[in-house]
């Protein structure tokens, strides 16, 4: 049982660095980034020989800024499901519209809760 506990303080550790990284990101570029609805141009699988299930796949996106079709230098992470031509909102650079990023409030607080949950549950089995 003892490892249990190390194992979820880890997640915890884990999933709290997330949300601080994330967080951070999120304070440093506030107000220097934009929003706004993007499509999916190209997917890129980071292993496509592997299993599915455990793959992660990385998109390039088009999306208007000031009357401008601007497809993304770089590539940010999106859901298993999402195919080319898939929606999808997006922040991006206002000093380089070319650049986006996958940060999100709601990256955040998830991170915490998933933490906090981690914490929770290890100190309930110790005291048990």
């Amino acid at each position: 049982m003892e490892r249990d506990v190390i194992v979820l303080y880890m997640v915890a550790g884990l999933a709290f660095s997330f949300a601080l990284f994330n967080g951070l990101l999120f304070a440093v570029k506030r107000g220097k980034t934009m929003k706004t609805n993007g499509t999916i141009v190209s997917i890129k699988s980071t292993n496509p020989t592997n299993e599915k299930w455990r793959n992660a796949k990385l998109a390039e996106v088009s999306y208007r800024v000031q009357d401008r079709n601007i497809v993304s230098k770089n590539r940010i992470q999106v859901p298993s499901a999402s195919r080319v031509g898939t929606p999808i909102a997006i922040r991006y650079d206002r000093s380089q519209p070319e650049r986006i990023y996958s940060y999100s409030v709601k990256r955040i607080l998830v991170g915490f809760v998933i933490g906090i949950g981690s914490v929770l549950v290890a100190v309930l089995m110790q005291v048990h």
